[in-house]
């Protein structure tokens, strides 16, 4: 990032800071909205009981996002590699592409019940059918000459796969594992919400039960930051492994 990036960043963030405190003393109700000072006050007075549940909630995105990743990014290359099974495939799974990860809390819970379980399974859930349509998309969608060079020099089947089609699929299932991993993170919250115990989703529900608005943000926050940090640092993971 750049030091004109950086500037701009900090304007931001000043701005919405300054515009937060603002409104916070136009309401006037710290139950209702604290302000800057006292959500950080709470962050630093409650920072032990904020990393156990991030730390909670981060094991069980990372749990479901991974399963996802080793079923949907193998399964999505070779819908793309053999467009035929890809078709045949994805008339199956039409009509589970559209519910959202939430919908199968219910059965989740009837399944399972309420734990780690239910909440990895709709981290999966939230996860999976983005990165099998990423990684179905990224093969299928192969430069063309690409695809024919590797055959003119003699690659076929599952030597064109791995040498020319699957290294050209990396940014799309890249693209597609992030996007998962932010889905993820949102299917999380509402599993930890309903279903399981401890993390970050339970926490900003026990703090509306407490009347704790302070601490319902300084849970968003740090909701806010693992997600976007860690997903970050997988960006840069991208970009070691599709540029080398």
């Amino acid at each position: 990032m750049t030091r004109a990036e950086l500037g701009w960043s900090a304007l931001g963030i000043t701005g919405a800071l300054a515009a937060w405190a603002a409104v916070a003393a136009a309401v006037a109700h710290p139950a209702v909205l604290p302000g800057p000072l006292a959500v950080a006050e709470t962050l630093a007075s409650r920072r032990a009981d904020l990393a156990a549940a991030a730390l909670r909630s981060f094991g069980r995105v990372f749990f479901g996002w991974g399963a996802a990743a080793a079923v949907a990014v193998p399964l999505g290359w070779a819908m793309g590699a053999w467009p035929g099974f890809g078709r045949e495939l994805s008339r199956a799974l039409a009509l589970l592409r559209p519910i959202p990860p939430f919908a199968w809390l219910p059965l989740v819970l009837l399944w399972v019940g309420i734990g780690e379980g239910s909440a990895r399974l709709i981290c999966f859930a939230g996860a999976v059918f983005p990165i099998l349509a990423h990684a179905q998309a990224g093969v299928a969608e192969a430069p063309p000459a690409l695809v024919a060079a590797g055959r003119n020099l003699g690659a076929r089947g599952l030597r064109l796969f791995t040498r020319v089609q699957a290294p050209a699929a990396l940014p799309l299932t890249f693209t597609g594992l992030r996007l998962g991993w932010t889905l993820a993170w949102m299917s999380v919250v509402a599993a930890e919400l309903v279903g399981a115990d401890g993390g970050l989703g339970q926490l900003i529900l026990d703090s509306r039960n407490l009347a704790r608005a302070d601490l319902a943000i300084a849970g968003m926050i740090v909701l806010g930051a693992l997600a976007s940090s860690s997903g970050a640092l997988l960006g840069v993971v991208e970009r070691r492994v599709v540029r080398g």
